[in-house]
């Protein structure tokens, strides 16, 4: 009988505690790889994901990733879900983006939770200082259990904990004040910046077991290691993510010579602060480091730098890289590689830097708790005890135990594999913890790579620096680079932070009103024309006129077809039209906390030098698309016309290009134009010919020809016209097929040849559609190329400006990189404006223009 009654008990309250804790797919953007991999760091997360999933049955992390964008420097793909109603439930965050996340209230607080998990709550600690709120975390009794100072280290507390900024509007708080904090982010792991070099290429030129005592001598290592003929470089970069490579790559030196990208004020507003002297120092360095020609024994060369995506094959001496306070991000042999701290600058600074990944809860999640607790405690056993005695044996058992850090080891019973660790590891990490630099995480930091990337651009490719360097004329160097950081420092702090004076302000303002006037007017005097050219009276009979214009029984099965078509171009077309005719004036805020800001975005569009120089780039665009893209498909169109044999052929050479993705085009393209691509090896097959003639010793060429700024733009266009023109010459052909052969038979009885008979017979034949064509081109090339632009060079090289940043990536950029979204509406109207004269011109056109049926007749009774 007590066993019957057990039994009921059991299947009475089975049912209450699997509904007390419901199924939840937990989306993710960190801790879980969508992909399959191998090695120690694979099998550790994938063994952490599963003993989570153990303890805790209910939830299921699942990735959030997506597509990623090749060189775009932000983490856009989050910003994108959150706009769609989308995103992560638990959120990865960078340093830069951290502030910009806090305001723009994107991340849940987790002070709550933390506290809970180390044992009691904190009362009133929101209104703590943050040392005396770290101070009290102390004294929970969890605190040393779960690793907390050791995964929370005193560098991170004013990142992580920050004041709110809903202020007495809060509403996590049931008495919120004015001034209070929250714990934003939580830390999963420290990552600091190191320089590794290659022992057996040191060795291989005479160079000790170590890293570089200084900058300098940094310096005069890497012009020893480098060899260019034998592809060997004494410094490499990761050129893996374009848009940030370089203010990333060299952050190190900018802090060796004590300058700084950021600072916060007094008043507590962030200023950018790279235009110092120290600044200047550090940026002639690096100017000196790509441009400064010099001779070892293997010859005479120009730089010592390469960038590393260019080649499996490439030898690099010396590389910066970050290692973590878990492990290596990448795999490397001790016996092969060597590392330290990076080396100091002439102040005996040092030049080192450390951030973090952060990860947070999405703020969208107010209103569901069970999911809010299903992602604090993935967040919190993620680099918890348990995941660390994990880590410690999974790479202990897989020979990779000098990866891991002391304490790991000691921790997890491994005491004895501490002597396979790294020399200088653990002390390199410490000692960059307590003096090295964080990365900025300032409100609206996001975009100072961007803008640093491109000043160090500008500043590598200027050809006043340039002449300096090479002549060695360190005075003209350093007082060309001040200009530049001055103008690109005064140009950050407007873009990047909006601090403009007063009376500039009220200017612009004003200037804006009217400028937002005409635009307006203009669009309605668009629609009046358009409206006017469709709607010509037609001569009604008394039948249609007893009936109305609109004659809806009669044609009612037209209307009914019509009305799918109206409903989406409204939807998709005309709704998002007036949606970002609000958003133009909106400090506009993706999960819906817009402030109205006025004529304001629309000011700082109109005085915005950035906004016009893409737009001259769109126009250099435009001419480069007209002359090679439209105009090749007519011309090889009438060619393919007059082929006497193998028409098909040639047909499908020339549209098989189009068959291939854009991204394959775009790789393709890439690899063809990099500075051991094709293009530069027929042309130093030319040159390796050339230097058998006696006197002749023409060096190789290893140019990149996308950091071209003179050449960049044109090697864009021509793989889109190399991927477009076969679909472009099989409209043109069949529109050729309308011009009847008995035009062509008599132009060839007149004595008529090719020319003849494309000037007078095929060109008039399709007249109209070339023109209407034409006008499309140009309104086209305005809108498109953004895709390949934003996939071969990111918008750069840069100087001063994005040679290739056309004015719809720009646009995008300022949209979905900066958050500055009220501005790139307000840049899509007036660009709209300015194209609205092309845009009557092709309509009106389209309005006069009469379709018919091959072989029908008109009223006068023609063909």
């Amino acid at each position: 009988m007590s066993c019957r009654v057990l039994f009921l008990m059991v299947l009475l309250l089975s049912p209450v505690s699997r509904a007390a804790e419901p199924p939840i797919e937990l989306r993710t953007a960190f801790g879980v790889n969508e992909f399959a991999g191998y090695g120690p760091a694979f099998l550790t997360e994938l063994k952490i994901l599963e003993t989570f999933q153990e303890r805790h049955p209910h939830i299921r992390p699942v990735s959030s990733q997506g597509l990623q964008i090749s060189g775009a420097q932000q983490d856009m793909l989050p910003l994108l879900q959150i706009a769609s109603n989308i995103a992560p439930d638990i959120m990865q965050i960078s340093f830069a983006r951290s502030g910009t996340y806090i305001t723009n209230r994107f991340l849940y607080p987790l002070e709550k939770y933390l506290e809970n998990s180390l044992g009691t709550e904190i009362p009133d600690g929101h209104l703590l200082s943050t040392d005396d709120y770290f101070a009290r975390l102390k004294t929970l009794p969890g605190y040393d259990r779960c690793l907390i100072g050791d995964r929370l280290p005193r560098t991170l507390w004013p990142i992580v904990r920050r004041e709110c900024p809903h202020g007495e509007q809060c509403p996590y708080l049931s008495d919120p004040t004015a001034h209070h904090y929250h714990i934003w982010t939580f830390p999963q792991s420290t990552s600091v910046s190191a320089l590794f070099y290659r022992k057996d290429i040191f060795n291989e030129v005479g160079l000790p077991d170590r890293v570089p005592a200084t900058l300098e001598e940094f310096y005069d290592w890497a012009k020893r290691l480098t060899n260019p003929p034998e592809d060997r470089y004494g410094l490499g970069f990761n050129a893996d993510n374009t848009a940030s490579m370089l203010s990333v790559g060299t952050l190190s030196f900018l802090y060796a010579y004590g300058g700084r990208l950021v600072e916060q004020g007094a008043d507590g507003e962030w200023r950018c602060v790279f235009d110092s002297e120290e600044a200047v120092n550090a940026y002639h360095f690096v100017a000196r480091l790509f441009r400064e020609p010099f001779e070892n024994k293997y010859g005479r060369f120009s730089s010592v730098i390469v960038e590393q995506r260019q080649g499996a094959n490439l030898k690099v001496g010396m590389y910066l890289a970050g290692i973590d306070e878990r492990l290596f991000h990448t795999f490397i042999d001790p016996a092969q590689v060597g590392f330290g701290p990076i080396p100091p600058g002439p102040t005996g600074l040092q030049g080192a830097h450390f951030g973090s990944t952060m990860t947070g809860i999405y703020a969208g999640l107010d209103h569901d708790e069970l999911r809010r607790d299903a992602a604090w405690k993935f967040i919190f056993f993620f680099d918890g005890p348990e995941a660390r005695n994990i880590r410690t044996q999974i790479y202990v058992e897989n020979g990779a135990a000098h990866f891991l850090s002391a304490k790991y080891l000691n921790s997890a019973g491994y005491s004895d594999f501490a002597q396979l660790i790294p020399k200088g590891w653990e002390e390199t990490r410490d000692a960059i913890l307590e003096h090295g630099t964080p990365q900025p995480y300032g409100h609206n930091c996001q975009p100072v790579y961007i803008y640093v990337n491109q000043t160090i651009d500008q500043i590598i490719n200027d050809r006043e620096v340039i002449a300096a360097v090479q002549r060695f004329d360190e005075v003209a160097a350093k007082d060309r680079i001040r200009v530049i950081l001055k103008q690109r420092v005064a140009a950050s702090n407007e873009r990047m932070l909006g601090i403009i004076p007063p009376e500039v302000r009220r200017f612009r303002n004003t200037v804006a009103i009217f400028v937002a006037i005409g635009i307006f007017s203009a669009f309605a005097f668009l629609f009046y024309k358009v409206f006017q050219a469709f709607s010509r009276t037609q001569p009604h009979t008394v039948h249609a006129s007893r009936r109305g214009h609109w004659q809806f029984e009669r044609y009612k099965t037209a209307y009914i077809c019509l009305f799918p078509a109206l409903g989406s171009i409204a939807l998709w077309a005309y709704y998002p039209l007036i949606r970002g005719t609000t958003i133009a004036f909106q400090n506009y805020n993706v999960r819906g906390f817009s402030t109205w800001v006025g004529i304001d975005n629309f000011a700082n569009v109109l005085f915005d030098p950035v906004f016009y120089y893409a737009l001259w780039t769109s126009i250099k665009y435009c001419f480069l698309f007209i002359t090679f893209g439209f105009f090749t498909p007519i011309v090889l169109a009438f060619l393919l016309t007059e082929v006497p044999r193998g028409k098909i052929v040639y047909r499908t050479l020339y549209y098989l290009p189009a068959v291939l993705s854009g991204a394959v085009v775009m790789f393709l393209w890439k690899d063809f134009y990099s500075s051991y691509g094709l293009l530069n090896q027929f042309l130093n097959a030319i040159i390796h010919v050339l230097n058998w003639l006696p006197g002749v010793a023409i060096e190789s060429i290893r140019i990149v020809w996308l950091d071209n700024a003179n050449a960049a733009l044109l090697c864009i266009v021509l793989p889109i016209v190399w991927a477009g023109t076969g679909p472009g010459c099989l409209i043109y052909l069949a529109a050729l097929k309308t011009v009847p052969d008995e035009f062509y038979e008599a132009a060839e009885i007149d004595g008529a040849g090719i020319w003849h008979k494309l000037r007078h017979v095929s060109i008039p034949g399709i007249k109209a559609l070339i023109a209407i064509n034409f006008i499309g081109a140009i309104i086209g090339s305005f809108h498109g190329g953004s895709e390949m632009v934003l996939a071969m060079t990111g918008g750069g090289p840069y100087q001063p400006y994005g040679s290739t940043e056309v004015i719809g990536l720009h646009i995008f950029w300022q949209t979905f990189g900066a958050l500055r979204f009220g501005p790139g509406a307000a840049m899509a109207w007036v660009l709209g404006s300015m194209l609205i004269g092309f845009t009557v011109m092709r309509l009106t056109r389209l309005s006069r223009m009469e379709f018919r049926a091959a072989g029908a007749t008109d009223t006068s009774g023609r063909k």
